[in-house]
């Protein structure tokens, strides 16, 4: 009996020993297991990171419709910087109407809308835009920190010809289909043309601003009539110069 109670207390104590190294292994198991599942969860996440980093979209966006003027000469603009850009397109009409996403970048409900630096710059007005992109180019269009200063005071009065004259005599003429005032102005620009561009050897924000316009106006009433000489050439000049060439689309509308 004794005996018996003796080889039966050694055995509970050797199967104590046994469950205790076992419970140790399970232990060191679940430890290991538990390390690797942290890991593999940081790699993933890692991973999913690069992924998303991989896929963000370009520093610089561009906000158009493509058949707008005021946005082809920013997209003229932005096409001859050199500067990589991601261009969406909204549709201006129509039972959808412009996204919310749109509505937030610009109120005003109008294209083009150019963001910069990851979305942290906004602008919201073509003339503004073209500012901004004169400033960084690296393209043809020649930075506007790299013109004389005569060459800016050409730019500007280009500009301006544009915003001041072109656009209210040429709405005129379109809508009233008197054409004298056109005409006038037209010679006016021309006997200011130096050629290739504008302003002379290098493309600048002058071209980028006057082309859409003039382009329009050549297209329903023809540009080259005697006194438009210099106007035409500058013309055919754009349209072999593939950052310009590439805005052209075949369905458009004027500017207002």
């Amino acid at each position: 009996m004794i005996a018996r109670i003796v080889l039966l207390l050694s055995l509970l104590y050797f199967s104590s020993r046994i469950i205790g190294a076992h419970g140790l292994l399970v232990k060191h198991h679940n430890a290991v297991r538990n390390v690797y599942l942290m890991t593999s969860s940081s790699s993933k996440i890692l991973h999913s990171t690069t992924k998303l980093s991989s896929k963000s979209r370009a520093e610089t966006q561009f906000i158009t419709n493509k058949m707008c003027p005021y946005a082809q000469k920013a997209w003229i603009a932005l096409e001859s910087s050199g500067i990589p850009y991601e261009l969406r397109e909204v549709s201006l009409y129509g039972p959808g109407g412009k996204p919310d996403w749109f509505w937030k970048l610009n109120p005003r409900g109008t294209v083009p809308v150019v963001t910069m630096n990851g979305g942290n710059d906004v602008y919201a007005d073509s003339e503004l835009i073209l500012d901004a992109v004169g400033d960084i180019s690296e393209g043809i269009l020649t930075r506007t920190s790299d013109l004389s200063d005569e060459e800016r005071t050409q730019v500007s009065k280009w500009r301006d010809i544009v915003s001041k004259k072109l656009t209210p005599i040429g709405k005129s003429a379109v809508l009233g289909g008197s054409m004298p005032k056109l005409r006038s102005l037209l010679k006016e620009m021309n006997d200011v043309v130096v050629l290739p561009y504008l302003v002379g050897e290098r493309m600048t924000l002058a071209d980028c601003a006057v082309f859409p316009f003039l382009w329009r106006i050549d297209q329903d009433y023809g540009i080259g009539s005697d006194g438009e000489e210099k106007l035409r050439e500058w013309l055919n000049t754009c349209l072999k110069t593939e950052t310009i060439k590439g805005t052209v689309v075949r369905r458009w509308w004027w500017w207002w």
